[in-house]
């Protein structure tokens, strides 16, 4: 989707709480290399959905070669803003679209998949309630089965001002996302009432022990789709998004999930934070081979509340060898499609930007911290629209280790970026990996990964068909 529709859309969906913060910890550093499965050639064809589509919206479980019979749900989850009013929708196994509400909650905590298990029994040390952990309250089945070696079909022609009063272009968009999880522990969503509701996080809270990965899009009342794939917090198993007319944006992965684990693994103990299968979780629970739910993102580990390691000091040498450069005798400039050319010295320890006769400062004194170029947050996210762009620039900047005098959004030169500036500058090695892993080099790895259209967004006018294919686990 294109940068300024990104924006919103974030902003409108983390107001709503949809786009919940990761915390807490996993351990273990186990991927898996084993599995069976042949995607596409097993027996049971039978899935939910519907038997045709307007827009076709479909789940393809033919690719991956998860094994035959393993339980793979998608939930579709979204929001629309309209006179001041915002109205939290899900999707039913028929496709249709309901707003949410309390009553939904019709699970109980700590249900569903008490295989999880626990670990050892109440009161004593080491006692871990799973299931708990990952239903800790009442929750929302908004589940809609997939079978593997099937093709699930929806209808994108459901998201209509009918349906979904309101409905509209821009930020009276539908926006939400595209989750699937694979394996017995399902999603839990727990709807406070019309216009906000929990969502899963990857890690410390509700779903943490579901095996889950999504897509983020919208979908407007003109029928134009923006979506995209995005590594932004974590990497749970491959998805392969298409669309027609177009969609020629979307980068596929060139490697199989375990591949993909073990490569993040190798990035050492700072960035290799996965979260494991429960030791305790019973036979069947997750595809065999399965021990590690996820890898989680720099923006993740940094996260959580309790984080304390070296990535809150990763590029402090950085900004400061750009800020002894940044002197009121070497100026930075930064141009931003928007809001045009900003001039920025570092004065008294603070860089200070210019346009006209309007100044802002980022960061104070002490510099950018790396905690805000990891988050993309704070210093780097504040004050207004121009100043935003400007600080949207610096933060792609620093992620991506092309840091420059000049810099800009316009006209970009065509990558690598990452460590492209000789001699090579500090980059964020998360972001790296799965810009390789793309086939097209294009990826979501960091929140401001779209500067300069890095990102695999496809935006379709007119759309005729969305295709989301789960991709291979062990082949």
């Amino acid at each position: 989707m294109d940068l300024t529709h990104r924006r919103t859309f974030l902003a409108t969906v983390c107001a709503s709480g949809l786009l919940t913060a990761c915390g807490g910890g996993g351990g273990g550093s186990s991927h898996g290399t084993s599995g069976g499965g042949s995607g596409g050639t097993c027996s049971d064809t039978s899935s939910a959905g519907v038997t045709s589509a307007t827009i076709p919206l479909t789940i393809d479980g033919t690719l991956t070669d998860l094994p035959c019979g393993t339980p793979v749900y998608v939930y579709i989850i979204g929001e629309v803003k309209a006179s001041g009013t915002t109205t939290q929708y899900y999707f039913d196994a028929n496709g249709k679209p309901h707003a949410m509400t309390a009553n939904d909650n019709n699970q109980p905590a700590a249900s569903y998949a008490s295989d999880l298990g626990a670990s050892g029994t109440i009161g004593t040390p080491g006692y871990v309630n799973y299931a708990q952990e990952n239903y800790p309250t009442t929750w929302a089945d908004y589940s809609i089965p997939v079978t593997v070696g099937a093709k699930t079909l929806l209808d994108l022609a459901e998201i209509n001002a009918q349906n979904m009063p309101g409905l509209g272009t821009g930020t009276a968009a539908f926006s939400g996302r595209i989750y699937l999880s694979v394996g017995t522990p399902k999603l839990p969503f727990t709807a406070i009432d019309s216009s906000q509701y929990t969502a899963p996080v990857t890690i410390g809270g509700p779903g943490q022990y579901t095996l889950f990965d999504w897509i983020e899009f919208s979908y407007d009342s003109a029928g134009n789709f923006n979506g995209n794939t995005t590594q932004v917090d974590q990497f749970g198993f491959p998805l392969l998004l298409s669309g027609t007319p177009g969609g020629l944006l979307q980068g596929q992965y060139k490697f199989k999930r375990s591949d993909i684990l073990a490569a993040v693994e190798q990035l050492g103990t700072d960035f290799n934070v996965p979260v494991s299968v429960p030791p305790t979780a019973t036979m069947g629970t997750y595809p065999a081979g399965i021990s590690t739910l996820r890898a989680l993102s720099p923006k993740a580990i940094t996260g959580q509340n309790s984080y304390s390691g070296a990535l809150l000091t990763y590029f402090d040498g950085a900004v400061q060898s750009w800020y002894s450069q940044w002197t009121s005798s070497n100026s930075v400039t930064v141009t931003d499609q928007a809001s045009g050319t900003f001039n920025g010295t570092v004065q008294s320890g603070t860089l200070t930007f210019t346009q006209g006769g309007t100044s802002f400062a980022v960061a104070g004194s002490s510099g950018i911290p790396s905690m805000d170029i990891w988050q993309c947050a704070n210093s780097l996210a504040t004050g207004t629209a121009a100043e935003k762009n400007v600080q949207k620039i610096l933060a792609a900047a620093f992620n991506r280790g092309n840091v420059l005098n000049s810099m800009t959004d316009v006209n970009c030169a065509v990558g690598p970026f990452y460590s492209a500036v000789s001699p090579a500058q500090t980059f964020n090695p998360w972001a790296n990996l799965f810009h390789q892993f793309s086939s097209n080099g294009l990826a979501y790895a960091f929140p401001y990964d779209d500067v300069c259209d890095q990102n695999p967004s496809i935006g379709l006018t007119a759309t005729q068909s969305v295709t989301i294919a789960i991709g291979k686990f062990f082949s």
